[in-house]
């Protein structure tokens, strides 16, 4: 029996050496004692491939290629050992968890910890570390009482934990010796059993490619070294080192040297042979005999001093090592793509000659993954795959927690969305009829859900769902209903398919509590939905579709699964847990789920970490991420113990794994192994940059790199191409056609915008134009390049079919269209609608403030009350009795779906019934009396329509609904006023009347005293226009107010706005304080100086101006109609002054409007004063005869129009044209660049 060390630095050829030896044996004995290749688990693959690719070899069964475990499985088999079950990380913790609630009441430090998923995995994690360093339980126990005296110097802490580990560790070893087999374990039986076992008596073994051994691999070696015929071992060093020789710890090969040095002591206290060593010493070694660059990082990287590469040939024939500086993450992993393209494309290259190394996976994983696919780079990741994303896993989760949290939105849309619930084959309702539940049905059950704010016992209750869609409180409910027939019949069927196999969950998890019982119904759930069917039906697609990855991992999940339900309910069985900690299990089990995927074909790019992948023989490595605190790794402290306790127990005598200190001294070592893997070429880069834009530093490695070779030329990797970069450059982004395609359009968008383009995007182009696969594509996206985010007005016949030669419309249409005639075509025309959310927002509010101050009007005057002499108390319990009637109908019962908004209620019959009494003082002041409360006009209401000819021909018909009609009878006839209530305050500005921002309450006024004649049977005459705003206000006063001050202030606050009859006995029938006398109005916006007059700060307007105003408005809605029925849809927001059209406008995502893209332009309206208002409208609707209004007439023609509002039919004459000086100063105007008007 004999052992050999070959020795030698990085890239000497020691696997070489290793396989040559092998296949010697092999052609000189191709049957005889086994040839074992041992190997770590990451480097099986490359080793099987390396040995059965051999051509001289047509095949073996005499070599295998082993690791650690699969050798320590193989004797098992021979020996026994195998009998025991297996238990993974998963049931591990589960037996912690019984284990440590078993004894938690003799822990003196984890007694609080017991229940932490998160703890259990660090104590799994010390465990097993405790078996790799030989620490048993019986010799942590006897440590513990050993060095208790040594230990309680130093604090309790530490003694405590002690305490707590031998305990817990002890009764965990022995609850696992009565069924179990940890995988931990298999080394140490491994060690013991190798002297029975013949399979590895008289065996050659070559151990290839580690750097360091754990104490439990130790002894499996000390064992092999008796046991088989000879042992070669490989590590990677500079020289020997001999028994005895100290380790300077800065020194670059201390991992392996130290290895040698223990294994050598090792050896020598068992007695073994150690045959000479054998040092691989070829300059250069073997692996860069043509590359002298590489050869120089690989020679002088552990230099403490780094001398410069001075080999003239190689600098000027191009370098081995590259260095690239990336504006983000993206670029560099765009950079690194394009490279490899033009290395398999150029330079003749395989994928499989190529590797990615990185120091997490996890950091560049889904986008090198992203740009791979979009390059068209096969790839593997050398990496286990997590199934916490799998829609099986995502499912169970997602059912304990909507059983958990009581159906709450979230939990069970996440149910939906992993698509289970769809039916899996075709299906049929129970009256015979085809039930469709597909994804949209779905989607619509989301919206309905949200929109009434379904969750807890809504979704449990057997009664079918029939919240109405109304948006209108005053709509019949019945008719709301049959509306909602057909939909609610399809919501309630995509219901019923979620929410009965959840509540049959959710019955069995309630009325059982042992954690068997409990696995059960979660396992009854995935088989009622076909879990295992629809798994072999996606696996089978993914085959289809190419994607073998994604088939073996569908093939392997429900495996898994199944594992760790069989093992909860093994080894918790019978134990009852509360219904938290079970999902707490389940998630835990999840979490330790990793599969490990076979790469699906040989030649890929192999994408792994630095300190787990074995990459092979590569020909050229890229390192990715080279920052500061990435490489060197930054090393924190983590686990049950500390920095400082482990160095405590390693001085008492007890061995654990090595600590943040050492592990960063020994990441040079990596970073040397790394960088010294390909054959070819080294690749490094770094980000500037993360994604949020903060900057990034590179590491000290690259600065170590450059004093080595300091003539390399750093590269600064783009994005897309910098304008001034050279020929050569540009072309370096050609590399895939697809991604060359994309940026030819970014070119040429820039070149359209003034800057110069490169003659290789012109030949890119050039090519692209000759390509008949390519030629639509790039006439597609050239058409992108032209486009411009405007809207044109639609064709004739799509407007036609829009609209119809007959439309009915309302005023607050045409405000929106003159506010920005895109988002009327949106609204009113496309009907886009955002998507309703369960929540009070303003329009509700104010709908519940219209809707309760009518219903509070109609039972004042059935009742025959006179509101002006309403109490306090009155009103509230009015008010009150308003609100408790129309809360059902708001909203799905939003005001009754919680404590909050039943607070919230309460709050607005507060903001009711001070709204009453305010109102109840104008009825005590004056007497004008409401005649029509929410009182509609239009086709099949009581008031008809206006009706409009419009120029092109549509008929247009104005309908909508007032809040409130106002009359007062004098000796001159009838008065009639318009009040509109409104939650928010507001004022009548005449500039917005003038544009046409604010037309609708003059229009309604219009309408009624139209009308007047149908629905009053005589003339009326106008008193006014106001807004009422609808609030609760809050004063605040330091010294207090006084009663009488409060009364003030609360009319002060409630005072209207809008515009009234310049008449003194006409705002003396609306507040009797201005009868015979002057001052300023408590209610309304007027005042009288002592002569009758009126003051300027009054908001009223003569008859004469009330003409003109009826008169201009007719006239603006008949061109708003008409330029709406043309089909123009203008993205044209406009800004006046502070206003803007984009403030509360939900359309901004589908309209794009960006001044900063050319055309995009507000429609400046220059604010102007009233004075100046009133002397437009004049001028442009002048009375010139008597007759019809231009483009108007009423509902009836029977009923003439007022004879004070005759406009000329024509208005194009001369004599009405504006000045120059006028339209400037009057139409709207686009902005410039620079907001400038």
């Amino acid at each position: 029996m004999a052992f050999r060390f070959v020795l030698g630095r990085a890239g000497s050829g020691k696997t070489t050496f290793c396989l040559n030896e092998i296949k010697q044996r092999l052609m000189e004995k191709p049957e005889g004692r086994p040839l074992i290749w041992l190997v770590p688990e990451q480097a099986t693959f490359q080793a099987e491939y390396a040995l059965v690719s051999a051509p001289e070899l047509g095949g073996t069964l005499r070599a295998q290629v082993l690791s650690f475990r699969r050798l320590a499985w193989r004797v098992m088999q021979e020996v026994g050992g195998t009998a025991r079950l297996p238990i993974d990380e998963t049931g591990k913790k589960l037996l912690l968890h019984r284990v440590i609630h078993r004894n938690k009441d003799r822990l003196r430090r984890f007694q609080a910890s017991a229940d932490q998923m998160g703890f259990l995995d660090n104590l799994n994690q010390l465990f097993s570390e405790f078996k790799r360093y030989c620490v048993t339980s019986e010799g942590l126990s006897r440590f513990y009482s050993e060095r208790f005296g040594s230990l309680s110097a130093s604090g309790g802490s530490l003694e405590d934990k002690l305490h707590d580990l031998q305990l817990i560790y002890g009764d965990f070893e022995m609850e696992l010796s009565k069924l179990y087999l940890d995988g931990e374990d298999y080394l140490t039986l491994l060690a013991k059993q190798l002297g029975e076992s013949d399979y590895v008596h008289d065996a050659e073994c070559w151990v290839d490619g580690f750097h360091g051994f754990t104490p439990q691999e130790f002894a499996v070696l000390e064992q092999l070294a008796q046991r088989a015929r000879n042992v070669t071992l490989t590590l990677c060093l500079d020289r020997p080192y001999l028994n005895g020789e100290g380790l300077y710890e800065l020194d670059l090969f201390h991992p392996t040297a130290r290895t040698m040095l223990e294994l050598q002591e090792r050896l020598r206290q068992q007695a073994v042979d150690v045959a000479e060593h054998i040092v691989l010493s070829d300059s250069p070694p073997a692996r860069f005999g043509d590359n002298p660059m590489l050869a120089y990082l690989e020679a002088h990287w552990g230099d403490r001093v780094k001398k410069p590469f001075t080999d003239k040939g190689e600098v000027n024939g191009g370098s081995s090592v590259r260095i690239s500086a990336a504006v983000s993450r993206r670029a560099e992993v765009e950079g690194l793509a394009r490279d490899i393209v033009k290395l398999v494309r150029d330079g003749g290259l395989r994928w499989r000659d190529i590797s990615v190394s990185v120091r997490s996976v996890e950091a560049y994983g889904d986008l090198l993954a992203g740009t791979f696919r979009d390059y068209g780079i096969p790839h593997f990741f050398d990496q286990k795959r997590s199934v916490m994303h799998h829609p099986v896993v995502e499912l169970i989760r997602s059912a304990l927690e909507t059983v958990l949290n009581y159906w709450k939105y979230d939990a069970v849309f996440r149910c939906v969305k992993t698509g289970l619930f769809l039916p899996f084959a075709e299906e049929r309702d129970p009256q015979g009829g085809k039930l469709r539940i597909d994804r949209l049905a779905m989607d619509q059950l989301e919206n309905y859900v949200l929109a009434f704010g379904i969750q807890g016992s809504k979704w449990t209750d057997p009664k079918d769902w029939t919240y109405s869609n109304r948006t209108n409180l005053e709509q019949d409910e019945a008719e709301a209903r049959a509306a909602d027939e057909a939909f609610l019949t399809k919501i309630n069927a995509c219901r019923r398919a979620v929410a009965e196999p959840l509540m049959e969950l959710q019955n069995k998890l309630r009325e059982k509590t042992t954690v068997q019982d409990r696995v059960r119904a979660v396992y009854e759930l995935l088989i009622r939905l076909q879990v295992p069917e629809r798994l072999e039906a996606w696996s089978q697609a993914s085959l289809r579709c190419g994607e073998p990855e994604k088939a073996r991992e569908h093939a392997q999940v429900w495996e898994r699964i199944m594992d760790v339900f069989d093992q909860l309910a093994e080894l918790m069985g019978e134990q009852s847990t509360s219904l938290d900690l079970f999902a707490e299990l389940i998630q835990t089990g999840f979490e330790s789920i990793k599969l490990g995927l076979v790469p699906p074909t040989l030649d890929q790019v192999l994408i792994g970490s630095m300190d787990r992948t074995r990459s092979g023989r590569v020909k050229h490595m890229f390192v990715l991420g080279v920052n500061e605190g990435v490489m060197p790794a930054k090393i924190t402290e983590s686990g049950v113990l500390t920095e400082a306790e482990r160095e405590r127990l390693g001085s008492a005598g007890l061995q654990t794994a090595e600590g943040s200190r050492r592990r960063l001294l020994d990441e040079s070592f990596l970073i040397y192994c790394a960088f010294c893997t390909p054959s070819d070429g080294l690749w490094l880069s770094y980000p500037l940059a993360d994604e949020e834009g903060k900057s990034l530093l590179p590491s000290d490695v690259i600065r170590q790199i450059k004093r080595l070779f300091p003539h390399t030329r750093e590269r600064l990797l783009f994005n897309d191409p910098a304008s001034d970069a050279s020929s050569g450059e540009q072309l370096e982004y050609v590399a895939h056609s697809d991604k060359a395609l994309s940026l030819l359009v970014v070119q040429l968008k820039q070149w359209m915008q003034g800057s110069p383009m490169s003659g290789v995007w012109w030949s890119v182009y050039n090519w692209f134009a000759r390509q008949p696969e390519f030629g639509w594509k790039l006439s597609r996206m050239i058409q992108s390049l032209l486009y411009t985010n405007k809207a044109p007005a639609l064709s004739d016949p799509t407007s036609r079919q829009l609209y119809g030669e007959h439309i009915e419309t309302s005023v607050s249409r045409m405000e929106r269209f003159v506010a920005c005639p895109f988002s009327q075509f949106a609204s009113h025309g496309l009907r886009l609608k955002e998507r309703r959310i369960f929540r009070l927002e303003a329009p509700d509010v104010g709908q519940l403030f219209h809707a309760a101050l009518s219903k509070f009007a109609e039972q004042v005057e059935m009742e025959g009350v006179d509101w002006g002499a309403l109490t306090a108390r009155e009103s509230e319990e009015r008010a009150a009795l308003v609100v408790d009637a129309l809360a059902p109908k708001l909203q799905g019962e939003i005001l009754l779906s919680s404590k909050r908004y039943l607070y919230i209620a309460r709050k607005l019959k507060q903001v009711i019934s001070r709204a009453a009494l305010m109102l109840g003082e104008h009825a005590k002041r004056g007497q004008f009396r409401p005649i029509g409360l929410e009182i509609g006009f239009g086709n099949g209401q009581p008031i008809p329509p206006l009706i409009y000819e419009l120029n092109n021909g549509v008929r247009m018909e104005l309908r909508g609904r007032i809040d409130r009609i106002d009359r007062a009878d004098t000796e001159q006839g009838t008065l009639l006023r318009v009040i509109d209530y409104k939650s928010s305050a507001k004022m009548l500005n005449m500039a917005e009347v003038y544009y046409g921002l604010s037309l609708q309450m003059l229009t309604y006024l219009d309408v009624i005293l139209t009308h007047a004649p149908i629905w009053l049977g005589k003339e009326a005459e106008p008193a006014g226009v106001l807004y009422f705003h609808v609030h609760n206000p809050i004063l605040n006063a330091k010294n207090g107010l006084t009663v009488e001050q409060i009364d003030k202030e609360l009319k002060k606050r409630f005072k209207m706005k809008g515009l009234l009859k310049a008449d003194p006995e006409v705002i003396g029938l609306m507040d009797s304080s201005l009868i015979g006398a002057s001052g300023h109005s408590e209610l309304l916006p007027a005042a009288l100086k002592t002569d009758g007059s009126f003051y300027k700060t009054s908001s009223v307007a003569s008859e004469a101006q009330w003409n003109t105003v009826r008169g201009y408005v007719r006239r603006t809605i008949r061109e708003i109609g008409t330029s709406m029925t043309d089909g123009r849809i203008d993205i044209e927001p406009y800004r006046m002054g502070q206003s803007i059209a984009c403030t509360n406008c939900s359309y901004r995502s589908v309209c794009q409007f960006d001044t900063q893209l050319e055309g995009n332009d507000y429609k400046v309206l220059p604010p102007i004063g009233k004075d100046l208002v009133w002397e437009l409208m004049e001028k442009q609707a002048e009375p010139k005869r008597r007759g019809s209004v231009s483009g108007f007439r009423p509902a009836a023609s029977r009923i003439l129009p007022l004879a004070a509002l005759e406009i000329a039919a024509s208005t194009e004459d001369e004599s009405d044209a504006l000045t120059e000086d006028e339209l400037n100063s009057t139409s709207g105007r686009k902005e410039n660049d620079g907001g400038e008007t």
